[in-house]
């Protein structure tokens, strides 16, 4: 089983969570104060008005979109540690950027092990997904709707070099390999011409491909990854 010890709690989750204790407040005290008037008029409009609030409170579970997100990440991780003890597993790693607003860019997922490092792009949409490595945006189509996403791979690509800069200010070697995974089962993929960057949906897939990988070059340095690492993640 892989190494989990880095692996700390979904930012995603406690986000929804907050969202969820606000508007469940909100949703009492809007709730209450129309109870009370509604008092005014009669006892059952009263009544009435007590249960479409808590059935409006009981629903209200924040957002479903981080929800989704947050989930992907979860399965993703629960998966991989499927992988032998000489791997180690990171989530949500703010990689210094310094040309972002925020300073820093996310990396979903790293997994470090004796033949590479591997960026995970976590994808947690459904529909029919198409693009190309070269595209701006891909597009997402479900049913008569239709939207685009940022174009995964160019989002990973970008991690992979942050960390590769990262480390080798640090004088830290590394084989860094990039990857989009989809995990959703309601997802079809469809990606034009060869990509450099794999895109999986199998969970046997990504866990064979992560075992099998062979770097073109031999230069990774697991200790000092792992410590540069683990120190992004204090951060």
């Amino acid at each position: 089983m892989a190494n989990k010890e880095y692996i700390t709690d979904n930012k995603l989750t406690l986000e929804a969570d907050r969202q969820k204790r606000f508007k469940r407040k909100f949703i009492l005290f809007i709730g209450g104060i129309c109870v009370i008037g509604a008092l005014r008029i009669h006892f059952y409009v009263a009544l009435f008005v007590l249960l479409v609030t808590l059935l409006f409170w009981l629903t209200e579970n924040g957002s479903e979109i981080i929800r989704s997100g947050a989930y992907g990440e979860d399965y993703a991780i629960k998966i991989l540690m499927q992988l032998p003890e000489s791997f180690t597993l990171f989530n949500q790693v703010d990689i210094p950027n310094a040309q972002s607003r925020t300073k820093v860019n996310e990396a979903d997922i790293i997994v470090v092990g004796p033949n590479a490092i591997f960026i995970i792009e976590v994808k947690h949409n459904k529909g029919e997904i198409s693009g190309s490595e070269k595209d701006k945006e891909w597009d997402v189509c479900k049913g008569r709707y239709e939207k685009t996403m940022r174009n995964p791979m160019s989002q990973v690509k970008k991690l992979v070099w942050l960390l590769s800069d990262y480390l080798k200010k640090t004088n830290t070697r590394a084989w860094i390999q990039g990857i989009v995974w989809f995990t959703n089962d309601e997802a079809e993929i469809s990606v034009s011409q060869s990509p450099s960057i794999p895109v999986f949906q199998s969970s046997q897939e990504i866990v064979s491909y992560i075992l099998n990988y062979q770097a073109t070059e031999r230069k990774t340095n697991v200790n000092n990854v792992l410590k540069k690492i683990a120190e992004l993640k204090k951060t």
